[in-house]
């Protein structure tokens, strides 16, 4: 039983989203990347300046502490370094006597050895009986930590932070203690408006660089939607535009743009190549085609003899071999079109393949009155494909016979260092300037030829070329027109003289 999908309510579906839509666009990769980049070098960057900041306020606050110290440390000690004297340090300074900021007061202590109280700055006494500390207060030298804080206590109301240190004797003994106060230097309040300041200034340097992102990306992104935007107008048949190479696109850019344009310009020259193979190739086949259709049509409009049926027959086998042969070579061009990165090679005795082929030619030519002579070596080894080969020596023979009507044909093969020369000359028709510029393209026959209606498809050199481009070789032509026709092929054979070298 057939299952009745169930009813969507007459709603379409919504289309799936292309994988260029789901993709992040190059402005927003530009800016997450980038800018994640940047946010997090600039706040490492304020980390460390405010840390800087502060452990030198830090270092600069207890500088000034340091300083009263050794100061201290170098009046309470008798000379001779053995005993403790308080009373020889100068208390009458005005900042030991008062409290007031305008006077930057210290707050000063001198300790026994055992921690009581020997004398104090005359200010310590101006706080509420018993709130100021008169005991030595826990400290650890800044020396010993990695960022340095402010040792503070309260009094009053005040903050305050200190610091102390043992008062020693020449030999080291310890003779007491000095402690040292004075009032908060505002580094808490300074760090927060420094922080305030550096996470401002952060957000827009961000704000900015984000901006200028933004529009560094649009100035990129803008020749390449000219670019993406010309692209998608063409077509099969609009294959002669070009895109347009902005005036503010970079190099790149520019590059990418001169490079599409190149494959446009291959593309183009491969349509019309193709267009033009096809009404030839439609033509070429057509033709016989055609006369076969007349041969049939004629030889069934009435009763004839055996005779003239085996010409009809005849008549349609030569038909049938120039169809043959001219589906072989279009067959021989497409392969050798789609194996255009490799083509299998083997040892090929290119000597042998000459007398081979001038001895099939040699009684169609002594039937039309030409001389046809083969000079070669006894063996010319080279390295190609064979049937390739034997298929470049059996064209230039056909043509030459083909397109010679008195004379003779030479067909000779030299042996040199690297390479080997096959030279096939006739004394026929010949070919004019222009047709020789076009002679190797496919189905092209010149108006005399054609005049003289002698058979061929024009495949035939175009096929040639293409072998010995394959087989990594060269091929000139030379012609007079009436006079006769000279093809030179040079072969390289390095390879397979190495390979039996080294056998």
């Amino acid at each position: 039983m057939n299952r009745i999908p169930p009813s969507t309510g007459g709603l379409a579906a919504a289309p799936a989203p292309s994988s260029t839509e789901t993709r992040p666009t190059f402005r927003r990769r530009l800016l997450v990347t980038i800018g994640s980049g940047l946010a997090v070098a600039l706040t490492l960057l304020g980390l460390l300046v405010g840390g800087g900041i502060y452990a030198w306020l830090t270092h600069n606050a207890y500088a000034v502490l340091e300083a009263e110290i050794d100061e201290i440390l170098a009046q309470v000690v008798s000379e001779d370094g053995e005993t403790l004297h308080p009373e020889r340090y100068n208390w009458s300074e005005p900042h030991h006597r008062f409290t007031g900021k305008f006077i930057d007061p210290f707050f000063v202590q001198i300790f026994d050895d055992e921690g009581y109280i020997l004398r104090q700055s005359d200010n310590v006494t101006f706080f509420s009986a018993g709130d100021y500390p008169d005991r030595l207060l826990a400290y650890t030298s800044q020396e010993e930590t990695l960022l340095p804080r402010l040792h503070t206590f309260e009094v009053d109301g005040a903050e305050l932070y200190y610091i102390n240190q043992p008062i020693r004797s020449d030999d080291g003994r310890v003779l007491g203690y000095a402690q040292v106060a004075r009032n908060d230097p505002g580094i808490g309040e300074a760090m927060r408006r420094t922080g305030l300041l550096l996470g401002g200034g952060l957000v827009l340097t961000l704000l900015g660089l984000g901006l200028l992102l933004w529009w560094q990306a649009g100035r990129v992104l803008r020749p390449l939607a000219t670019i993406t935007q010309a692209t998608e107008t063409i077509g099969p048949e609009r294959l002669h535009q070009r895109v347009p190479v902005p005036d503010e696109s970079d190099q790149e850019t520019a590059q990418l743009a001169t490079t599409l344009n190149a494959q446009l310009e291959q593309l183009e020259q491969a349509f019309d190549e193709m267009y033009r193979f096809t009404a030839n190739a439609a033509h070429e086949l057509q033709t016989p085609l055609t006369v076969m259709r007349g041969h049939v049509d004629l030889a069934l409009r009435r009763p004839r003899e055996v005779d003239d049926y085996r010409d009809t027959l005849s008549i349609l086998g030569d038909e049938i071999d120039t169809l043959t042969r001219m589906v072989r070579s279009l067959l021989t061009l497409a392969r050798l079109d789609r194996e255009a990165t490799h083509l299998p090679r083997e040892p090929v005795d290119l000597a042998h393949i000459v007398r081979t082929e001038a001895a099939h030619f040699r009684p169609e030519a002594q039937s039309k009155g030409l001389a046809l002579q083969a000079e070669t070596p006894p063996a010319v080894p080279i390295h190609g494909q064979p049937d390739l080969l034997r298929e470049v020596v059996h064209n230039l023979l056909d043509n030459a016979v083909k397109y010679t009507p008195e004379g003779h044909i030479q067909v000779t093969v030299t042996e040199r260092a690297d390479d080997v020369t096959l030279t096939v000359e006739d004394t026929g028709l010949g070919m004019s300037a222009d047709d020789m510029v076009q002679a190797t393209d496919r189905f092209y026959r010149s108006t005399q030829v054609g005049t003289l209606d002698i058979p061929g498809s024009g495949l035939g050199l175009s096929l040639v070329a293409q072998i010995v481009r394959r087989h990594g070789g060269e091929m000139t032509l030379d012609s007079t027109l009436d006079e006769g026709t000279r093809i030179t092929l040079i072969l390289p054979v390095a390879s397979i003289r190495q390979q039996t070298g080294s056998s």
